[in-house]
């Protein structure tokens, strides 16, 4: 082959890049092209509906902020409060369970004493009213064998003995 058939043939290979790169070019062009539409078409919704409901939220953010940390500010002020007055109750019921517990005490206290003195008391009775029973049915006793030996009477006497007078009384 000679220079000039090698020469066309590079011609045409390059005009043939050429053509492909002129084709892929445009390609890119339409697809740029239809892309820029779309964006564009975007940007208008996003200028329509978008940006309007932004201004909204953040004018409605603006305005209710203060709001929002007043209810913030009194919500940390009213927990602190509940934390407080949960403290007091629980010190004021520990406080009064003690004080039950201690009248508890001491109403037991009370209710041993007063068996103790009731029981003291009842001896006492009994003894009051016991010991002058034995000493008159003593006394009777002299006397009736005085009378019986001064007058010259005999009693026969039981072999049993009598249930003595102090298990007869409570």
């Amino acid at each position: 082959m000679n220079e000039q058939t090698l020469l066309i043939a590079f011609i045409a290979v390059t005009s043939v890049a050429v053509l492909l790169q002129t084709a892929i070019l445009f390609g890119m062009y339409l697809s740029t092209r239809k892309l820029s539409q779309r964006i564009t078409e975007l940007s208008v919704k996003v200028e329509t509906d978008v940006l309007p409901l932004a201004a909204k939220v953040r004018t409605l953010v603006d305005e209710n902020a203060p709001k929002v940390e007043t209810v913030l500010t009194n919500l940390a002020q009213t927990s602190d409060l509940v934390r407080e007055q949960a403290g007091k109750i629980d010190a004021a019921l520990t406080e009064i369970v003690e004080v039950a517990r201690a009248q508890a005490a001491n109403a037991g206290e009370l209710a041993e004493r007063t068996m103790q003195r009731v029981d003291h008391a009842a001896g006492t009775v009994h003894n009051a009213v016991t010991a002058p029973l034995r000493q008159l049915s003593a006394l009777v006793e002299g006397l009736m064998a005085g009378i019986t030996e001064f007058a010259g009477i005999r009693r026969v006497r039981r072999s049993t003995k009598a249930v003595p007078t102090e298990d007869m009384f409570i």
